[in-house]
């Protein structure tokens, strides 16, 4: 991995997918905002197009297993998801992550910022992305 160069993370949802950037030292991650699935009409060129704006081409994506370990109908949606992120840009490398307890994490951390309504929705989508990001480069620091 190119030194100094961004990773932007995925939380994949069913109607939402949250949007997270490393900083350039790949030490901390950001928030970046969520994509709306049902008004967007080509989300894989809005991930392409938020790669391209940060420079990358590396991408960290939440992997939703089950909590005793194993894939459930979560994994499956994600990886066709991908499958088709791939086929339209060959480019971009996909990490996965494990997001096990992450949605719940950042729901707990808005309720204790008392944040509501559509912005909560929002702005779980996009924590869990940036916890998500954030725990990929805790685990590759030493590597890094």
């Amino acid at each position: 991995m190119a030194k100094n160069k961004r990773i932007l993370a995925l939380d994949i949802g069913t109607a939402r997918i949250g949007v997270a950037v490393s900083n350039p030292e790949r030490t901390g991650a950001l928030a970046i905002g969520t994509i709306h699935l049902k008004e967007c009409n080509d989300p894989y060129a809005e991930i392409a197009g938020t790669l391209e704006k940060y420079e990358t081409d590396r991408l960290v994506v939440g992997w939703p297993l089950q909590l005793d370990g194993s894939e459930g109908p979560a994994i499956r949606r994600t990886k066709q998801f991908l499958a088709a992120l791939k086929k339209k840009y060959p480019h971009v490398h996909i990490m996965p992550q494990d997001e096990r307890l992450t949605s719940q994490a950042a729901e707990n951390a808005l309720q204790e910022m008392d944040t509501r309504g559509s912005d909560k929705k929002n702005a779980v989508d996009s924590m869990a992305a940036c916890m998500i990001l954030q725990m990929y480069l805790d685990r590759n620091a030493v590597s890094s």
